[in-house]
């Protein structure tokens, strides 16, 4: 499950540097574009803003690919692949506890500890905030 998870998230990471690279190749190519029609008679300098605007648009779109869209693709991507690995690793240790048989209190304790304190302490709310909702109704 990881490997192929890392294959996903490194095809992010590629794009995220790969991404500029392409983006300066656009920019050389609207500049190269750029000094060909300033050499042309009459017309070369009527062409000069759309070639100079080619060679910034794709300088900007190279960025924007990289850091806007590949780069937090893949950040997330890394996030959830870790949430899974422990929810798995959660559920493989709640399993063998119980088949061991311990205590369920203990049990509870055991697989709280593998989560964060910020989520520990929202399932601690679910569970007195739970409660005082029954008994109100």
């Amino acid at each position: 499950m990881s490997d192929r998870h890392e294959q996903d998230v490194s095809m992010y990471e590629k794009g995220t540097s790969v991404a500029p690279a392409f983006g300066m190749i656009g920019t050389l190519v609207g500049l190269v574009n750029m000094l060909k029609s300033m050499n042309m008679e009459a017309g070369g300098a009527n062409s000069l803003g759309t070639d100079m605007s080619v060679a910034l648009i794709t300088t900007f779109y190279g960025c924007v690919l990289a850091h806007l869209l590949f780069g937090p693709m893949a950040k997330k991507l890394r996030i959830r692949n870790d949430e899974e690995f422990l929810y798995k690793q959660i559920i493989i240790e709640g399993v063998l506890s119980i088949q061991a048989g311990d205590n369920p209190k203990y049990l509870e304790e055991k697989l709280l500890s593998y989560l964060s304190q910020a989520q520990q302490n929202k399932i601690a709310k679910k569970r007195s905030g739970g409660g005082a909702t029954e008994t109100s109704s």
